[in-house]
């Protein structure tokens, strides 16, 4: 286990996020963000970085998510939820098609539960009826699961699936 100082994050990312956000709680959102990215106290020190480390606490922010989740509309939860993490991924430079962040968000409901690709993907296979835009099939779908693996955004070990509770960001010249 790892034991962090928080720090604020850099105010102007979250400010960033704010502003892109398309939700109407703004100032609701700014206070979500400011709880859920912060700055590792193990990169404030360091000169070799071009910018500090950030932890994203995903558990912090799929806890106080549920405010903005009908901010679309209650048959579109999901395109919000894409939307706000497709944001926040966006300024903090990290690199993901907007159908990993939707399995990401779908796997935020499992909690400390492991889940199997097999019935992950049957899950979604309904979703997607809905949801025709993140749509992805049987490969693209066990690719999108392996590319959210690598960048330690959920645990995939043995075809079990977990969730991590925050991503470590590294930065590096």
């Amino acid at each position: 286990m790892t034991i962090y100082v928080i720090i604020k994050a850099m105010p102007e990312d979250i400010e960033n996020i704010v502003e892109k956000i398309e939700f109407v709680k703004k100032e609701d959102f700014r206070i979500l963000l400011q709880k859920s990215i912060h700055i590792s106290n193990d990169s404030s020190n360091s000169e070799d970085l071009e910018n500090p480390n950030i932890i994203f606490k995903l558990d912090t922010f799929f806890k106080g998510f549920p405010t903005f989740i009908n901010e679309f509309g209650k048959d579109k939860k999901y395109e919000s939820g894409v939307h706000a993490l497709q944001t926040i991924f966006d300024q903090l430079g990290v690199e993901i098609e907007k159908e990993d962040l939707f399995i990401l968000f779908h796997v935020r409901e499992l909690g400390k539960f492991r889940i199997r690709e097999e019935k992950l993907f049957k899950e979604l296979t309904e979703l997607w009826q809905r949801y025709k835009d993140f749509r992805l099939e049987k490969q693209d779908f066990s690719y999108s699961l392996k590319e959210l693996m690598r960048k330690k955004m959920i645990g995939y070990r043995r075809g079990n699936i977990t969730l991590p509770q925050s991503i470590l960001i590294r930065y590096r010249k």
